[in-house]
């Protein structure tokens, strides 16, 4: 595993390298490296495919303006993601009270399999949607502390990179975060709210 992260940093590195000498195709395969995995998180922070793609490209025009500031003792992905979560922080949150998220329509299709159960079906995509909700009402660093370490199989240093804290300190997040949503999903699962 360790081979391959120094593979990927040196890659990267000659990327970033190659691109502030001029070569545009070089930003493009970064771009295509990080893309779909950048989207999926931010999707997932939004619940939004529109809000979604429009920061992924913000965070894409923010990445080559400031090229240049980058620091390669650092993992090209963790810097990535640092100026991913300011972006969303300042951009989103602007508009984010202003939308109602179905949670329901954002749990991705069951399996195929399942479609012989509809009634099971409809069970999961419920608790599916119930979670998702959970997640989102989270505090903002937990949940995105949470979505990169589940999503985005972070370690909990390069979480603590990203948030700027502690690998503790991001490990004590997500528990938090795990917590939380467990002992809120019992409580609905008893009923209660």
């Amino acid at each position: 595993m360790i081979g391959v992260l120094t593979m990927n940093k040196e890659r990267d590195n000659m990327l970033v390298e190659s691109t502030l000498k001029g070569n545009i195709n070089s930003f493009e395969e970064l771009m295509t490296l990080y893309q779909d995995k950048l989207f999926n998180f931010l999707a997932k922070m939004t619940y939004s495919r529109e809000d979604a793609e429009e920061i992924t490209q913000e965070v894409f025009i923010k990445v080559y303006k400031n090229l240049y500031k980058y620091n390669n003792k650092w993992s090209f992905s963790t810097w990535l993601y640092r100026i991913a979560i300011n972006t969303l922080r300042t951009e989103y949150r602007k508009v984010k009270n202003l939308k109602k998220i179905d949670y329901y329509t954002n749990v991705p299709d069951l399996p195929a399999s399942l479609s012989d159960y509809p009634e099971i079906a409809y069970e999961i995509k419920e608790q599916r949607g119930q979670i998702m909700k959970l997640i989102d009402e989270l505090k903002e660093d937990q949940k995105t502390a949470l979505l990169l370490r589940c999503m985005q199989d972070f370690s909990f240093k390069e979480i603590g990179d990203i948030l700027g804290i502690s690998p503790e300190a991001a490990k004590m997040k997500i528990q938090r975060a795990k917590q939380t949503i467990c002992r809120k999903y019992e409580k609905l699962e008893k009923g209660g709210r």
